[in-house]
Order: structure tokens, then sequence, then C-alpha cells
């Protein structure tokens, strides 16, 4: 059989700062008692490898199934950076507010050496609940600022005195490039999109306790950083050396699509069914849903009953 619409099963993360709004929102069947912070729907990484949850090929890891198929899933010539899938796909329910984190950018994993990886994202917010994200510096404030200000006691106020918030609601869009220091606030949840790696150093928990990397994240911030969305305009959100994101409405009714070139899919509301070709093995969409259209179907059709909304990701060409 050629190849068909994937879905993986996702990987559910506890975390300190979790809760339930995936079942809520979406009806997942989530880990009894656990405040689950992160749902990893697409990732090949140590820390978690996605399993084909569908079809033929039910069971293998998205990590074996590259290695099978890559040309039939990225197209031909895709790259596969150290041997891996090139995105890690997450739906995250921050019920309280994250670490104060920064992510490396590639002058800062040169510096740092491994394990430290590029790590660029973005934020589709889902659901806002009086929410908010802290994102970037305010203008004037330098990495000096935040080592005087960690040295004097790691006060949350002062913190958050040199920090840029944004009062955020369901629809809303941020780029996270690496070097920016960021936390996403209590009440909001997001799809979020990023290169596959989990390096993230800490530099406040909130007194939380956790273990900070306050050296290493001083390192990576970039205080005069843009996180305007680069190339974005009309449906195209975010266009970036790593990867594209936008989004796209469908329905309702039957939309035959092109294909050739790979696609995921994070739909946000609606519903539909995703095929190749009539008679070809289909999949049900719903929001809260992700699927991957490899590049080596033909003849992707889409049929909603209602219209679907969803983010589309595809990788530079």
């Amino acid at each position: 059989m050629g190849p068909y619409p994937y879905r993986f099963n996702p990987i559910y993360k506890e975390k300190i700062w979790g809760g339930r709004a995936l079942e809520r929102l979406f009806g997942r069947d989530l880990p009894v008692r656990a405040k689950i912070g992160e749902s990893w729907e697409l990732a090949d990484l140590p820390e978690g490898e996605s399993v084909l949850a569908n079809g033929p090929d039910a069971g293998q890891t998205l990590h074996a199934l590259l290695a099978e198929k890559g040309g039939e899933i990225l197209g031909a010539g895709s790259p596969l950076p150290n041997g891996r899938f090139p995105l890690l796909l997450k739906l995250l329910d921050a019920n309280d507010i994250l670490s104060l984190q920064v992510h490396p950018d590639e002058r800062a994993v040169a510096e740092l050496g491994p394990p430290a990886a590029l790590k660029t994202e973005c934020w589709y917010v889902l659901e806002s609940r009086d929410g908010y994200i802290l994102k970037g510096v305010r203008e004037g404030v330098t990495v000096a600022d935040f080592r005087r200000a960690l040295a004097e006691g790691d006060d949350p106020d002062v913190l958050m005195g040199l920090l840029r918030r944004y009062d955020v609601r369901a629809g809303d869009f941020h780029y996270l490039p690496a070097g920016t220091l960021h936390a996403l606030g209590a009440g909001v949840a997001v799809a979020e999109i990023q290169t596959p790696s989990d390096t993230t150093y800490r530099v406040s928990d909130w007194g939380r306790g956790r273990p900070v990397h306050v050296e290493q994240a001083l390192r990576c911030i970039r205080p005069d950083l843009s996180c305007d969305p680069p190339g974005a305009g009309g449906e195209l959100l975010l266009r970036t050396p790593h990867f594209r994101v936008a989004r796209r409405r469908s329905g309702p009714g039957r939309v035959e699509l092109d294909g050739g070139a790979f696609r995921a899919w994070m739909v946000l509301d609606g519903a539909g069914v995703l095929a190749e070709a009539p008679g070809g093995p289909a999949m049900e969409l719903s929001a809260g849903d992700t699927a991957v259209l490899p590049a080596g179907m033909a003849r992707p059709v889409l049929e909603a009953g209602v219209e679907m909304t969803y983010l589309e990701i595809t990788l530079p060409a």
C-alpha cells in the first residue's frame, strides 16, 4: 500500500504547571489525576518517539518509518537533522505559569556544546482564561540587568518588571525565536510548533524549587531580538528557515489537495475526513487532532461536513 494519512499516539508529559484542559477541550483520555502540561503530538527525540496509531504500518515509531520511507514521507532530499524528524509538535496546557526560560540559538549551541540544540518555536493560542504570556524584554533591558536582579534574590516582581507581558486570547499567534526570554502564563493552552529540541534553560522557577540554569540562560538571551513573525501575510502566519505555519479553512464540502509535499495538520475546530484519493485509506479529523500528510500522497482529499480550521505546518523547499 502506498502512503496514506498518518495519526500518531500522543505522548503525555506530566508537569508541575500542567492541568486537565486537554481533557475538557478535546475529550482526551488523560492519565488519571495527572497534571498534564504537554502532549507531544509528533516527536522523534530520545525523550519521546511518536508511535503510529493507524493503517498497515501501525505500531512503528516515527523514527523507524523515516528510516524506511523517509523520501515518501518528507519528500526527496528533505534534511533529517541527526537522522531524526525535523519538527516537534505539541499541545501545551499551562494551568500555572511556566518557568522563565530561554532556548539556545546557533551561536549559543556552539558555545555551550552538546547536548544543547537549537530551539525556535511559536505558539497558537487555543484557549485563554484571562491568561497572558511573557515574551522578550522591555526596551533598554540588558543581560546584566537580569544578572543583577537574580543576584539580589530572584524576586518575581523585579523580574516581571524587566519583561514584556501580552494578554492573550484564543486565535492569537506568537513567534519565539531562539534566544527569546519567555514564559507561558497560567490559564493558557497553546499549539506549539518548534524545531526538534528539548533544550530549555530556566532563569527562574518563581520559587517552586526546580533546578535553574542561570549561567547557560544568560549566554542564550538576546535582548534585541525581534519577535515579529517573519514572512507573515494572509493565511501564512510564519516563515522561518526551519518550518512554515499557515492557518487554513476548508469546507463544508469536498476539496482535492495538491500532492507531492509533506504537510502536518493541527486541527483547531470543525471536523472532516481526510483520504488518499476516493476509496483510499481515510482518517476522521476533529478539533485537537494532529495528522501527517506524507509527500508521497498523490491526491489527498478532504471532505468536511462543516468548516474546518487547522494549522498547516510545512518544511522549507
